[in-house]
């Protein structure tokens, strides 16, 4: 999908880890504990704010242990997952591989939508919205998001939902 007279530039790229806490039913950020959250950030999706990619997509699709709300959903807004850039993506995962081998291939055989996000983030000059946390080990490191973000080499900005609300000057009563 592309941008039309009533959507936005995009700003953000999310995480499948932010949409299954989300759509999870125990997490502070579910859309059953604070409904609000959903409301803004489902807002920002349909004005194109926030986008995905569509590893996240077919990550949620592969596997059903995600919730079927969450699939249903993303099933119905297919649009959000943008497809992938190939020739500058590659070259940031192709840079990326070099120093996070495993995290670049942890899911062999398997969706692993990370790399891609990081590369989408990158290459559209998005912040990345994603629930993983900062490590200090370096064995657990290697294989995050945000540690992956924080290297010189990428520089890609990543919030959780918490840090978005924040932001965006968002309350909920």
């Amino acid at each position: 999908m592309q941008n039309d007279l009533f959507s936005k530039p995009a700003e953000y790229t999310i995480d499948g880890s932010s949409l299954m806490d989300i759509f999870n039913d125990t997490p502070w950020v579910s859309k059953k504990v604070i409904p609000g959250l959903w409301r803004k950030v489902e807002e920002l999706i349909h004005e194109g704010i926030i986008i995905s990619h569509m590893e996240v997509l077919l990550e949620i699709k592969k596997d059903g242990q995600k919730g079927e709300e969450l699939y249903n959903w993303a099933h119905s807004n297919e649009h959000i997952f943008k497809d992938y850039n190939i020739k500058e993506e590659g070259k940031i995962i192709k840079g990326m591989s070099q120093k996070y081998k495993q995290f670049v291939n942890q899911k062999i055989n398997s969706v692993n939508a990370d790399p891609w996000l990081i590369a989408q983030a990158k290459n559209l000059g998005l912040k990345l919205i994603s629930e993983e946390t900062f490590s200090a080990s370096p064995d657990i490191a290697k294989h995050k998001i945000p540690n992956v973000c924080r290297d010189p080499s990428f520089m890609v900005s990543c919030i959780n939902l918490s840090e978005l609300a924040k932001e965006r000057g968002w309350t909920f009563n």
